[in-house]
């Protein structure tokens, strides 16, 4: 089995009190490369479950007939807060929400590039400019953020991708960490921070992209992808979150079948140690797993039910955008429920003839067994009148699994919606009326690139979504409004 190597420990500094000036956002010199089609697998298609309505919040009850199943109860929104857009810094398309929330009623909130701090329980946010929280630090902030809260150390810990060192070509994150009591009182002067540059993790003069933050029983989880090279995860022990030295150690770049952007999101929900997934073929999952503990980690190959070979993964709303063809088969959310490992991702419309039949992009979950690497249950997240993409995935204290989806069809423009899986219901409240296209004018849609959603510190029961929904201002100018929700049976 591969064994992980080892960096230098380094010092964690503090910001200054004051802050800093304001420094410009850079701008993205390339965009991540699509996926290739993912080759065929041999298995059965195995079989349709239920449709998957997405239902307003705030109107009535669905029919008995048409959900939630068996006797479940519905799903309420215990609050929810969209942000105010004009407030907030430096904001670009794709807003790309993600947060967290501590026991103590702070939600941390933020995206392309903003950060919102609720200290009320999401009632209310107040808005900064991470540029002036932190100093400068190689290319400059570019986006593509992530925060957790991890209550084990009461700490919210905050990714922040940058772009390369102009000397090295050495792509460039940092992570920054603070108290939820600190956050709370003084959210800007908060935070501790290490950067790190790609000769820290072997793949010096890669560039970097879509990196993805979680944590497990002892350690918090890096996942970014190195351009050309493949997917490296990174380890920190959670109890140098809360001193003056952090050490770390790293994966090989990690692919499968030479494609360097196989593996994605890691497994939340506070497993036993860092577990992805990826795609061998349309019928075939790569299951990474690392243990806590374990200095080497390994591989693991489980039959799914076979998705279509089509490789066509659009779906255009009203507006004429195709709002979901460059999401993809990516795995997107991933989370542990008690030694069951979950994975979704999305999957393109069948071709004509194909049994069972999905006639528009729909969304596959899986669960696996952590211990056997067997597959324990299937299910998709779909339906004749939309496509669903970009999911998220959580556990609450019930073990039930909530989801984060975003859905938009022929009949409806491209919006975010959240639930409980098995409910086959999914649950919004402000409806988007217009899809953001990409600048070009191609109408090839730049909706976005994620969403969250986590299990609640306040409550466990209930979860923490982040998602956003697109209109048009008075002048014609699209935006996309990022919102926080904490969602959960009544």
């Amino acid at each position: 089995m591969p064994e992980m190597k080892r960096g230098k420990r380094k010092p964690a500094r503090k910001v200054k009190s004051d802050g800093y000036a304001k420094k410009p956002v850079i701008r993205r010199e390339r965009e991540e490369p699509d996926m290739p089609p993912v080759p065929r697998g041999p298995r059965s298609r195995g079989e349709q479950t239920n449709p998957t309505r997405p239902h307003p919040a705030e109107g009535p009850r669905p029919n008995p007939s048409e959900g939630p199943a068996d006797d479940r109860r519905s799903v309420v929104f215990k609050s929810y807060t969209p942000l105010d857009t004009s407030r907030l810094s430096n904001v670009k398309i794709p807003v790309d929400p993600c947060g967290a929330a501590s026991e103590n009623g702070v939600v941390a909130m933020n995206g392309n590039v903003y950060l919102a701090v609720s200290a009320d329980d999401g009632a209310s946010f107040k808005y900064f400019d991470p540029t002036t929280i932190f100093p400068a630090f190689a290319g400059g902030i570019l986006g593509d953020q992530q925060i957790v809260y991890v209550p084990q150390i009461d700490r919210f810990v905050w990714c922040m991708l940058h772009g390369p060192v102009a000397a090295t070509g050495d792509g460039a994150f940092r992570i920054a960490f603070a108290s939820s009591p600190d956050v709370k009182t003084k959210p800007k002067s908060a935070w501790s921070y290490v950067d790190f540059v790609a000769s820290d993790i072997g793949v010096k003069g890669a560039d970097f992209d879509q990196p993805h933050l979680t944590y497990s029983n002892r350690n918090l989880i890096i996942a970014v992808d190195a351009d050309g090279k493949g997917r490296v995860v990174m380890r920190i022990p959670l109890t140098d979150l809360l001193g003056g030295q952090v050490s770390w150690d790293f994966t090989a770049p990690l692919t499968i079948s030479g494609n360097t952007y196989q593996f994605s999101a890691p497994c939340g929900g506070q497993p036993d140690g860092a577990y992805m997934a990826g795609h061998v073929n349309t019928s075939t999952m790569r299951v990474f797993a690392l243990l806590d503990g374990s200095t080497s980690y390994g591989f693991h190959d489980v039959g799914v039910w076979k998705w279509s070979d089509s490789d066509d993964y659009s779906s255009k709303t009203p507006s004429g955008v195709d709002w979901c063809g460059r999401c993809r088969s990516r795995v997107s959310g991933a989370t542990w429920q008690n030694g069951a490992l979950w994975f979704s991702w999305m999957a393109p419309r069948s071709k004509s003839g194909e049994a069972p039949f999905f006639p528009e992009p729909q969304t596959r979950v899986v669960s696996i067994s952590s211990f056997s690497f067997t597959k324990i249950s299937e299910m998709q997240v779909w339906n004749p009148k939309y496509a669903f993409g970009y999911s998220a995935l959580a556990v609450n204290s019930n073990l039930e699994i909530g989801i984060a989806v975003a859905w938009g069809g022929p009949n409806d423009e491209a919006d975010v919606a959240v639930g409980i899986l098995g409910d086959y219901v999914v649950w919004y409240r402000d409806g988007s009326t217009a899809t953001v296209d990409d600048p070009s004018g191609s109408k090839n849609g730049r909706w976005g690139d994620f969403l969250r959603t986590h299990r609640s510190n306040r409550g466990g029961n209930n979860f923490d979504g982040f998602g956003y929904f697109t209109v048009k201002d008075s002048s014609g100018k699209l935006i996309q409004s990022p919102y926080h929700v904490r969602y959960g049976r009544t």
